[in-house]
């Protein structure tokens, strides 16, 4: 089976707008996949609307909630990253793992940092 292209995962940020009722709507698993590509491809901006929307429809699914606060800290927002990061251990309680906790920290110790900075705001 060929993976999807970029232009594939582009069209289907654009179907997220639509609703999950809409035929063919992306699945969670298509949308954390989607936003993995677009971040390999360099294509930033267009990943964070992919999880923007992601999770406006899918708010408690872990693949997108991760992927999403993967995305935050790559684009250095450690203040949403610390909130998508808290929300899935939350969705996730027990059975979080170690690396999702290793993540959490590291974007509490940025978020921490970046309110330490003089004339800087979150």
């Amino acid at each position: 089976m060929a993976h999807p292209t970029l232009d594939q995962h582009k069209a289907l940020a654009t179907l997220v707008g639509r609703g999950p009722r809409t035929p063919g709507f992306p699945s969670p698993d298509q949308i954390r996949m989607s936003i993995q590509q677009l971040v390999t491809s360099d294509e930033i901006d267009e990943a964070k609307q992919l999880a923007d929307e992601g999770l406006e429809v899918y708010p408690d699914n872990e693949g997108v909630l991760a992927i999403s606060g993967l995305l935050a800290m790559v684009r250095n927002d450690w203040v949403n990253a610390e909130g998508l990061l808290r929300r899935l251990l939350e969705v996730q309680g027990d059975r979080a793992s170690d690396y999702t906790r290793m993540m959490y920290e590291r974007a509490q110790q940025c978020c921490n940092e970046l309110l330490r900075t003089p004339g800087i705001e979150p």
